[in-house]
């Protein structure tokens, strides 16, 4: 039997994820290395193949006739060896899953529910990647992360809505018996969190409130912290109602007698396009969503 010519498998994921994404820098992105080294693993495909498989163009490549023909094959093969994989790794019981959360989300309320989640998925391991800032989702720290995003932008990321948020303003049930009015409220001291000037424009704006805020301003880095301080009496936070919804049920918070307003962006559920299939991804997706209905 003829020895079988095949190119390197690295040149060959190069192809597929540049052919179906249409894009050296964004295949680049998903493949985790720089839109040189793309370049060179398809030069390399080519010379190996003895001709060009796309017509560069600006900004985007498109396949030739014979960059289809094969990119057909090389999908197929490609999908073949992941599922084979998937099937294989499944023998070994334990799954590890990296989950990316803001810190406030993850202990005002992923971590209350967390052990639920490993009650019904026994065999996978979990362990967070928190932080203090709003960021977007980094695969190369995790491998799901629940982001609140603008607007949803990295092409190689796949974002599954989570939910929409109702901002709200609360206070301590002590503080907002001094909260007469409108005013009162207005020129209380109001608890600024860094990095949510949007929310803050959002909810006084739906309130009339063009000025904005008009008391003192005590400053925190997160979401967190502010809600502690209002929890203590130091004054008034606009915050997602989801991270307050338990103090208020137990009356540490209350909401002022203001309106809401929805959260300018959006929570999602993301992970690599590439990955959002795999077991322990799509079932915590699963679970998360579930949870919501």
């Amino acid at each position: 039997m003829a020895r079988r010519h095949l190119p390197p498998l690295m040149t060959l994921r190069a192809f597929e994820a540049a052919a179906r994404l249409e894009n050296f820098k964004h295949a680049a992105e998903e493949l985790n290395v720089t839109q040189s080294a793309i370049s060179h693993q398809i030069a390399s495909l080519e010379r190996d193949l003895g001709g060009l498989l796309f017509d560069r163009m600006p900004g985007r490549v498109v396949l030739n006739e014979k960059g289809r023909h094969y990119f057909l094959a090389v999908k197929d093969a490609i999908d073949r060896i992941a599922s084979a994989t998937d099937a294989i790794r499944c023998v070994e019981p334990r799954m590890e899953l990296t989950i990316q959360v803001y810190v406030t989300v993850a202990v005002r309320w992923l971590i209350p529910r967390l052990q639920a989640f490993k009650t019904q998925a026994p065999a996978t391991h979990v362990s967070l990647n928190a932080g203090l800032l709003d960021w977007d989702f980094s695969p190369d720290h995790a491998d799901v992360g629940l982001v609140y995003v603008p607007k949803a932008k990295k092409i190689n990321v796949f974002y599954q809505p989570w939910r929409q948020e109702r901002l709200v303003s609360v206070c301590c049930p002590a503080m907002a018996t001094r909260m007469k009015t409108a005013d009162d409220i207005r020129h209380a001291t109001f608890l600024s969190i860094d990095g949510t000037q949007d929310d803050v424009s959002s909810w006084t704006h739906n309130n009339g409130w063009f000025g904005g805020m008009q008391g003192k301003i005590l400053h925190f880095d997160s979401y967190l912290l502010a809600i502690e301080a209002a929890v203590n009496g130091q004054g008034i936070a606009i915050v997602p109602e989801f991270l307050v919804e338990n103090d208020i049920r137990q009356q540490r918070l209350v909401m002022t007698n203001t309106h809401s307003s929805v959260q300018p962006g959006q929570w999602f559920i993301a992970c690599l396009k590439a990955r959002k299939d795999e077991p322990a991804i799509k079932q915590f997706s699963t679970w998360l969503v579930g949870l919501e209905k």
